[in-house]
């Protein structure tokens, strides 16, 4: 499981400072950190952005013959689900900044496309996804018959043979906009407080919490399993009673309603 280290977090808060002066986002911005994960070849990637065990995206790099690949894009299940993106010769997302809006006001979604097809070979292409870190695809997807918006962040290798995603975030308010890297952690009192969610065999360390924080426990059914309040900065919860298996650890500050998730190993 990837930790947040404190480098980490004080990439985060110089992301917050970029976002704060841009865009004045209302909702509530649910964060999910996964551990890196490289795919390519026969190795998708499935993003379920909400984590409620529907696949929204997948991403995969496959090879068009037996020497040129490309990283692909595409909504599986609601052909609702679609990234911004242009659309010259192929679909290509748009390879986007933090701090970039994502909401209704833009236009170009689309429902599949290549990151990068054509331009990574012979660089006769639109893509900006050829041997890139740290960009986003700006994403608009259904829960429950609503439309909400999101990213994903990813890097590509430059022959566009694999692909690496490292976090993903989304508004769970309908229709309101989210910025490009925009996450709990870089915009309210979980980022400041340098919160942080440890895993520990059975256990669960939770350090540097706001004044009052709730915390659920959830499995990957999306059943809260535990859950509790505290009126500590830090707390240990034990959880000998949970099967081995991935669970989703989610915190909400009391007063100022932020909430963080972050997947975790047990």
């Amino acid at each position: 499981m990837k930790k947040i280290t404190s480098k980490k977090l004080l990439k985060y808060s110089a992301l917050s400072a970029a976002i704060a002066g841009i865009a004045d986002v209302n909702g509530q911005i649910v964060y999910t950190d996964i551990a890196d994960f490289t795919g390519g070849g026969a190795v998708d990637y499935n993003l379920d952005l909400n984590n409620d065990s529907t696949i929204d995206f997948i991403v995969n790099a496959s090879s068009y013959n037996s020497s040129i690949f490309a990283v692909f894009l595409n909504s599986s299940s609601l052909s609702t689900n679609s990234f911004l993106g242009s659309q010259p010769n192929y679909t290509y997302p748009f390879a986007m900044n933090a701090g970039d809006a994502i909401s209704s006001g833009q236009t170009g979604w689309y429902n599949i496309g290549t990151l990068n097809y054509v331009s990574c070979y012979n660089g006769t292409g639109s893509s900006n996804w050829c041997g890139v870190s740290d960009k986003f695809i700006g994403l608009r997807f259904d829960i429950g018959g609503n439309t909400h918006y999101g990213w994903a962040r990813l890097d590509v290798s430059a022959s566009g043979d694999s692909f690496t995603v490292k976090d993903y975030a989304y508004n769970s308010t309908p229709g309101e906009a989210i910025n490009a890297g925009q996450t709990t952690l870089s915009i309210n009192e979980f980022e400041n407080n340098n919160t942080r969610i440890v895993p520990i065999n059975k256990s669960i360390g939770l350090y540097n919490l706001p004044a009052s924080t709730e915390y659920r426990i959830i499995d990957i059914t999306g059943k809260s399993v535990l859950n509790g309040s505290l009126e500590t900065d830090s707390y240990v919860i034990e959880a000998n009673s949970l099967s081995n298996g991935v669970y989703i650890v989610e915190l909400n500050d009391v007063n100022s309603k932020a909430v963080i998730r972050k997947k975790i190993v047990l």
